[in-house]
């Protein structure tokens, strides 16, 4: 009997956490589309604006989660904050607003397919700071990945050349933010989740983008708020919640399982773009797309095996500094 309770339990766990990352699937996915129909089909075509409000509403979400007891944020000292948390904040907010500034030019499926690219940015920012080592091997599948998205672009039907600049732009910003953020949590002993990240991170975004939403957008932004306010509300919600649902998967799975979720979520958000918004592809561009997500997976696989055989090696190395 008790055996039965003990794999009852074990199926009714599964059950939950599969649901948990059907509905973080379902709102990511939701939320890309809600965001390209608002800038390239609703004329809302005002990316500071769309992203300052998703920054606003999830600054609200985090403090309300947190004011409430429900998470405890760290404490951080002024310093920390400037030389830490501002860094951050700044190249998500801007990564953020790029990349929607490229959906208004760019398909959906095309967008996916150049964010496989960060990895590549990433490992060459990393280099260039001194957070990455440099490995002949990464190189390689770094290459490989780069390869993969060259040929998605060059398969692209309705290829816009400054949309194409801006999604890059964007996603070298995003680089450059995933390399802080590994700083941040190497190189300090402060605890952070999706949480209470965007308690501190949210707010200082929202102000990064609304700055420019001010100088830039506001006079022809506010004429089209005023005549589609329910969307952009729901709209802003949708991305509060899809914090949430991230901080709910990253705490019932691992991050393997999250990264694996979230290419499977990446070909779905291509898939259900294709019918939804008409978007044709040519033949060489799933080649292409694939041939960069099998390099990203093993480019995570090698950095795993490359960390090991680097302490492997410390380890040997102090043994045999300490043997007589």
């Amino acid at each position: 009997r008790y055996a039965a309770r003990m794999a009852g339990d074990g199926v009714a766990q599964n059950v939950r956490v599969t649901i948990i990352i059907l509905a973080w699937m379902v709102i990511s996915i939701s939320l890309i589309m809600y965001n390209k129909w608002l800038l390239s089909f609703a004329h809302f075509g005002f990316p500071f604006a769309l992203t300052s409000m998703h920054q606003l509403f999830a600054a609200m979400m985090a403090h309300a989660v947190c004011g409430a007891g429900l998470q405890t944020p760290p404490k951080l000292t002024f310093d920390q904050v400037i030389s830490l948390i501002i860094p951050i904040s700044v190249c998500s907010a801007l990564s953020l607003a790029l990349s929607n500034q490229a959906m208004v030019y760019i398909s959906v499926p095309f967008m996916q397919m150049l964010k496989a690219a960060i990895p590549t940015f990433s490992y060459v920012i990393g280099i260039s700071v001194g957070l990455e080592m440099f490995a002949w091997r990464l190189l390689g599948v770094v290459i490989w990945i780069g390869a993969g998205v060259a040929i998605a672009s060059f398969g692209e039907i309705d290829f816009v050349l400054h949309g194409f600049i801006i999604a890059l732009v964007g996603l070298v910003v995003e680089a450059a933010r995933l390399v802080l953020s590994q700083r941040l949590l190497q190189g300090q002993d402060i605890k952070f989740n999706a949480i209470t990240g965007i308690y501190y991170q949210a707010p200082i975004s929202f102000i990064a983008l609304f700055v420019p939403f001010m100088a830039f957008e506001f006079h022809d932004a506010s004429v089209v708020m005023g005549q589609i306010p329910g969307h952009l509300v729901a709209n802003a919600c949708i991305a509060a919640l899809l914090n949430v649902a991230s901080y709910m998967v990253l705490k019932e799975t691992s991050a393997v399982t999250y990264g694996i979720c979230g290419q499977v979520k990446d070909w779905l958000n291509i898939l259900i773009a294709i019918p939804v918004f008409g978007t044709s592809l040519s033949p060489i561009q799933p080649i292409g797309y694939g041939l960069a997500v099998l390099g990203v997976f093993y480019y995570k696989r090698l950095r795993t095996v490359i960390a090991k055989e680097v302490a492997d090696a410390e380890r040997a190395r102090t043994d045999d500094d300490e043997a007589p």
